[in-house]
């Protein structure tokens, strides 16, 4: 098995970095019992993804993964829907919330636009 993602390891440094994240799709849908294996060791451009329940975006990242799905940081709810997923205690979503008001001040006051998030 780990000969199989070192195999898959080995296509990616050899293929075009510009298609990294094609590539791993690619992989994935070949490959799907080793997705984590392969996205847990292949950097990627982080990804935005738009919360459905706000219409805010936020980034899609290792921190925020679930499988296949991405939690906001905004609504706490998983993208796709994940009925099991992990998610933070009471006290550490209150501190994730703040922690995200305060970045999101902070990159529209300094920065004047994109991104931020913070995951707990």
């Amino acid at each position: 098995m780990a000969d199989l993602v070192d195999s898959m390891l080995d296509l990616i440094r050899r293929l075009p970095p510009t298609r990294t994240e094609e590539n791993v799709s690619l992989l994935i849908s070949i490959c799907p019992n080793y997705a984590d294996d392969l996205l847990g060791s292949v950097d990627q451009p982080l990804q935005l993804k738009t919360d459905r329940a706000t219409g805010r975006e936020y980034l899609a990242c290792d921190y925020n993964r679930d499988g296949e799905s991405y939690r906001s940081p905004w609504s706490n709810e998983y993208d796709p829907p994940l009925e099991d997923g992990t998610l933070p205690t009471p006290k550490l979503r209150k501190l994730e919330i703040s922690a995200n008001e305060a970045f999101d001040t902070y990159r529209e006051m300094y920065y004047e636009g994109g991104v931020s998030s913070v995951y707990l």
